[in-house]
């Protein structure tokens, strides 16, 4: 299994990118992106998607050349349209827009569609919150026919539709949501399958209705399963909602849809609440408190949303990103194809 600095991975990642006719900035954006899913933990939304961004530019779901647009805009709101630009650029310029307009007015919607797949979600809030924001965001995603069944299904219907909130703290990490409202996100299970490991039951059913322990069968036409229940069906109905329906970016329950994701981005300037002194002040109390917890067996510590991603990203930034071999010769395969020279 290699471990693999970040720089020089960020790095090699660009210069794929590159060789596929994408700008530098954009590149170095998408491989800066990808490596940080790596350094959160958050393998399934790392460098393993080189793979699937090169076959969506030669199916021309991604266009590397393209880039958002604001499509309609008022003083608390726009939607962009992403041309089918790559995602990480799409809700960027998305998050950004969205900074801008909450610092002047207290709060801000900013719907994206027909962008590529946007990443790592939490990456777009935490940036938000980097900036003393409060920011929300639900991202439907998927091509027409879904990849999730509803709750009591056994057919595909929905996309893996995750949800994110990312809320500052002072002297800490942000608190920071992030996660599929599927039992589990997809790229998770492709790892597994790389890594030639089996999954947790309760996360996918076969083809056929049956639950699987077995990643690839989620590939020959099974389905993943709602998290929680009803309780993930209900949450990724609304995401598709928002995410799709509402910004016009389609979904997987809706025909003619490629694959890539809708967004809807939330943003509250705390300020026009309360002072933000004030509100650093009972979030640290709050966050006190639920740190003090006394933790349950098979625990060492009550963590926080956000503390695992934070530690894994200053553990991985010093000690590197393991992947797994088909992950890494799949890279390698994919570079040498377009005449990308070793990783530095």
């Amino acid at each position: 299994m290699p471990v693999l600095q970040p720089m020089p991975l960020a790095d090699y990642t660009s210069r794929i990118f590159q060789a596929a006719g994408t700008p530098k900035m954009t590149a170095d954006l998408v491989g800066q992106s990808l490596v940080s899913a790596n350094l959160a933990g958050h393998d399934s939304h790392g460098v393993i998607r080189i793979m699937q961004y090169l076959r969506q530019i030669d199916a021309d779901e991604i266009r590397p050349l393209a880039r958002p647009e604001v499509e309609r805009e008022t003083a608390v709101m726009a939607l962009l349209n992403g041309h089918r630009c790559f995602g990480q650029l799409a809700a960027k310029t998305a998050i950004e827009t969205g900074i801008s307009k909450a610092r002047g007015d207290a709060v801000a919607a900013i719907g994206l569609k027909h962008s590529g797949h946007v990443g790592r979600l939490g990456e777009w809030v935490e940036l938000a919150a980097e900036e003393g924001l409060i920011a929300l965001a639900y991202a439907n995603g998927g091509r027409s026919g879904g990849l999730v069944a509803p709750f009591g299904g056994a057919e595909r219907r929905m996309g893996t539709n995750p949800v994110a909130a990312a809320i500052p703290l002072q002297d800490r990490p942000s608190l920071l949501l992030d996660f599929a409202t599927s039992a589990v996100a997809e790229g998770k299970v492709r790892v597994a399958m790389n890594g030639g490991k089996p999954i947790p039951e309760g996360l996918v059913l076969d083809k056929h209705g049956r639950p699987t322990r077995n990643p690839a069968d989620l590939y020959d036409d099974g389905m993943l399963l709602p998290a929680a229940g009803h309780k993930g069906y209900s949450l990724a109905l609304l995401t598709d909602l928002l995410g799709g329906v509402l910004t016009g970016a389609g979904g997987p329950t809706l025909p003619g849809t490629i694959l890539g994701n809708g967004v809807l981005f939330v943003l509250l300037n705390i300020e026009a609440f309360r002072s933000l002194a004030e509100f650093f002040a009972d979030g640290t109390i709050m966050a006190d408190r639920i740190k003090s917890t006394r933790p349950a067996p098979g625990f060492n510590e009550v963590l926080l949303p956000g503390e695992p991603e934070a530690r894994s990203a200053q553990t991985r930034q010093q000690n590197g990103i393991p992947l797994d071999n088909t992950t890494w010769e799949q890279i390698v395969e994919a570079a040498e194809s377009l005449g990308v020279t070793g990783i530095a």
